[in-house]
């Protein structure tokens, strides 16, 4: 679905015959901007590390993949745990807090890249997957699975070993590796669903993307519908067709579940996660939590902190968070 003719690329051009050294941090020197007719990606950044043990809970404005290339341990994201081994890829969507832990004094190895599409500079297709790729919910691909991914990663790895070290080839690669996203994490129902209703299913995406990303601003549906350019009658039967529930009844849910993941990944008081959540008030975020899972907030937490539990709590708001 996602095959492209020859790209062009915005960086460094070395000749044709030029050949380097190659490792995975020297693509940061020539494969960041990749444009071609149908997508335009920026790279933010190539990474490999031979030994990580950890680092704090965070998230990013943009994707992350990463491919384990020795050892074990795991990754968190959004609250769930999966275990980690060589072989395994897994993607980091944008603002989703995650973390990788390796085994403790020994460490895991990855290589990584962080991406985004530039929408207005690319096709419809690509920009529907794109916003597919931001509802997946399958973000981690085990080694078992066979993959092109795991291939391509380690033909970059094998590059300078095998004497594919020319620039121009390596970026083709690299650019087929971003590609290779697409095909790894999202699922043939996915592609069927889009294709069915394209225009329909990229809008209802907005809007889901748009709720998760504002609900400390308490959205109205007739404001999401004028911010997306569509009728409140159209808006609704999106919901209701494509999900089988209610605007009310979805940013509900999703109020309750970024709650959720703030009690048990943070040490915000309720008043924090209440304004972090749209919620009026204690009160009523109390009210809402409890009709939704019978036990209030605080009930929650404390319960979920009698079990185990290795992540790291936050002491502040995110930045950006607003104040009252």
């Amino acid at each position: 679905m996602f095959c492209t003719s020859t790209p062009s690329y915005n960086n460094r051009e070395p000749s044709e015959t030029e050949v380097v050294p190659i490792s995975i941090n020297d693509l940061n020197t020539f494969a960041l901007d990749f444009q071609e007719s149908e997508a335009t990606f920026h790279v933010y950044y190539w990474g490999d590390i031979k030994e990580h043990f950890t680092h704090s809970l965070h998230k990013h404005s943009f994707f992350e993949c990463c491919y384990i290339t020795s050892g074990e341990g795991f990754y968190i994201d959004d609250s769930l745990r999966y275990d980690l081994h060589a072989g395994d890829c897994f993607l980091s969507k944008p603002g989703v807090w995650h973390r990788i832990e390796g085994t403790p004094g020994v460490g895991i190895g990855l290589v990584y890249f962080a991406f985004e599409l530039m929408e207005q500079r690319s096709s419809t297709e690509f920009v529907s997957g794109y916003h597919r790729l931001l509802n997946t919910n399958r973000v981690l691909v085990q080694a078992e699975t066979p993959s092109t991914m795991a291939d391509l990663w380690r033909t970059l790895m094998n590059a300078r070993h095998s004497g594919t070290s020319n620039p121009q080839m390596l970026k083709h690669i690299a650019y087929s590796l971003i590609l290779s996203v697409f095909q790894l994490f999202l699922d043939e129902d996915d592609h069927r669903k889009t294709a069915i209703k394209p225009s329909e299913s990229i809008l209802l995406s907005q809007a889901k993307l748009y709720i998760r990303d504002n609900l400390s601003i308490r959205i109205k549906f007739q404001d999401l519908a004028k911010h997306l350019h569509t009728s409140e009658r159209q808006l609704s039967r999106l919901f209701k067709d494509e999900l089988n529930e209610s605007f009310s009844d979805y940013y509900r849910k999703v109020k309750i579940q970024a709650a959720t993941s703030l009690l048990k990944t943070t040490g915000f008081s309720l008043k924090q996660i209440a304004e972090l959540t749209g919620f009026y008030s204690i009160h009523h975020f109390t009210k809402a939590y409890k009709q939704a899972t019978e036990y209030n907030p605080g009930q929650w937490r404390k319960m979920e902190q009698s079990s185990a539990c290795e992540i790291p709590l936050a002491k502040h708001p995110p930045f950006g968070s607003p104040s009252r």
